[in-house]
């Protein structure tokens, strides 16, 4: 990947992505790459010249600066934070001192975004270099006509998720069924799959050779923006015939591609902007309930997804709340590429301490979307180390339906925190009847219409004279009049809990016999109890 100055690289981002915090102490750098700062051990192997992506770096927590500031000087490489400008004194000074050159990066801005658009500027910039302008040969189906006929064998081309993005269409190619299935189904074959991931076409520089038992020989390129690999390109060969030495063709080939695959992407990034705008106007009632916003894609499913604190895991402070909402951002970003990646589009919005998704079930991938989300668990497990709780609705075909979704699916993750549900992933249809004794109760504590009052006689009685009746009755109540059970909750003997039973029978007005008094009761004293 060609170098370019850290300047120029900032102007072409443009201010709505990053700006110079510092210029550092040296003569303007030059950036080659990119790299994320996950891990400081695996940077320090990273070569000079990158610019570090300071994923988790609150310039607020002085000693994650000062780490991240280290490794930037000791592998003589710039870094980006995500802060607002300005900054304050006590960080900005430090950064200065290192003699670091500093990149202040939009906060609402995901890092996956940014390594892209830093990616392309210096795949664009390398490309302009090599061939002097723009890409030439039309579009990638032109392009793939243009080398099946300099090459006389059949082209395909394929992005990093199997999908086939052209493909030539000249008369008389050679075709066998892994390329018929592949081209209706605009996929490859599933049972393809592992050998068009063979390792010697993805981290090969050079033309790989490869046949596979029943098909057509074939010879195969990886497509590469610099480091960052777009896809690969496949040409397939008459079985008669002895493969021709086309090597540089089909590289040269793979660096016209390149450029417009280059373009494709930025045209993705796009489309998922305009989703996940839609979606976040959508979930928060701002879309008009008739009409359906570009970029949501029905019917679809749901999900909601919000991490588990455990009392005690993080402290309430500032960069507790910093990191947190870091992860979220994170986690968006890989529920977004990992979902492409399966076969999906999704939509996702960040809104409070919650991640939402919309998984379109048109055209859905070979998953479930059970199975994604028990895959994007596993992975914000293993790359956050975080864990979080999802709750998916069902399939969702219109606006308002949506909209109702979120509320149930809210519900339902404030009802796993209460019981401190164990981490993965669950269904609002799983949790109906808690969310509809949800909705009850709280319908109950919000209009006293629907209150006898009879809750509140019974906690203040207790609160004067120091009885437990309420404590007593909503024992009583969820164990189903089970004396044993619920004289065992409240450690008190039997006779104990029928002696209160009957006191506040008589004090009250309770009839404990009666269904109805007994239900309405039961849900004033959840209500009063769960405020």
């Amino acid at each position: 990947m060609t170098a370019m100055l850290l300047g120029q690289l900032v102007e072409a981002l443009q201010d709505d992505v990053v700006s110079v915090l510092s210029e550092g102490a040296e003569a303007e750098p030059r950036v080659a790459g990119v790299e994320l700062l996950d891990s400081h051990e695996v940077v320090r192997a990273t070569a000079s010249g990158h610019l570090l992506l300071g994923a988790g770096v609150d310039i607020a927590d002085l000693d994650a600066l000062d780490s991240a500031l280290r490794t930037a000087a000791d592998t003589s490489c710039a870094l980006a934070v995500k802060c607002d400008v300005p900054v304050a004194e006590e960080p900005l000074a430090r950064i200065r001192r290192t003699g670091v050159p500093v990149l202040a990066v939009n906060p609402q801005m995901p890092w996956t975004r940014v390594q892209r658009l830093v990616t392309t500027v210096l795949a664009a910039r390398a490309a302009d270099s090599d061939h002097g302008g723009s890409p030439t040969g039309g579009d990638l189906f032109s392009l793939a006509n243009a080398v099946a006929g300099i090459v006389g064998g059949a082209v395909a081309i394929m992005d990093t998720q199997q999908v086939i993005v052209a493909y030539s269409n000249l008369p008389d190619q050679p075709i066998d069924e892994t390329r018929r299935r592949g081209i209706l189904g605009r996929r490859v074959p599933e049972d393809a799959i592992p050998d068009h991931l063979d390792r010697k076409v993805w981290t090969s520089d050079t033309v790989a050779r490869h046949q596979r038992p029943g098909n057509q020989p074939r010879m195969a390129v990886v497509i590469r923006a610099g480091e960052d690999v777009l896809g690969s390109l496949w040409v397939a060969f008459p079985d008669d015939a002895p493969l021709p030495e086309c090597g540089p063709t089909l590289q040269e080939a793979a660096r016209v591609a390149a450029l417009h695959m280059l373009a494709l992407r930025r045209q993705v990034d796009a489309e998922q902007e305009s989703r996940d705008r839609a979606l976040r106007s959508v979930l928060e009632g701002r879309s008009a309930q008739s009409d359906l916003p570009d970029g949501v894609c029905l019917p679809g499913v749901l999900v909601g997804m919000s991490e588990v604190v455990r009392e005690g895991d993080e402290a309430s402070d500032a960069g507790a709340a910093a990191r947190r909402r870091a992860a979220l951002l994170r986690l968006v970003d890989l529920t977004v590429l990992d979902g492409r990646s399966l076969g999906y589009e999704p939509a996702a919005a960040l809104l409070g301490d919650r991640v939402y998704v919309l998984l379109p079930t048109a055209g859905a991938g070979p998953v479930s979307t059970g199975v994604l989300l028990d895959h994007l668990l596993d992975r914000a497990r293993h790359s956050l180390h975080r864990s979080f709780v999802a709750v998916s609705s069902p399939t969702v075909g219109a606006l308002s339906p949506l909209f109702r979704a979120r509320r149930d699916i809210d519900a339902a993750l404030d009802h796993l925190r209460e019981q401190c549900a164990d981490p993965g992933a669950y269904r609002t249809e799983d949790l109906r009847p808690e969310l509809v004794l949800r909705r009850l109760v709280g319908a109950v504590r919000g209009d006293a219409g629907l209150r006898t009052g009879i809750a509140e006689r019974l906690r203040a009685h207790d609160a004067e004279h120091d009885t437990e009746y309420t404590a007593t009755l909503l024992a009583y109540l969820r164990h189903f009049g089970d004396v044993v059970a619920a004289s065992g909750e409240l450690h008190i003997h039997q006779n104990t809990l029928r002696l209160r039973l009957r006191r506040a029978e008589q004090l009250f007005g309770i009839s404990l016999a009666d269904p109805t008094r007994r239900l309405l009761l039961t849900l004033e004293l959840a209500a009063l109890t769960q405020a």
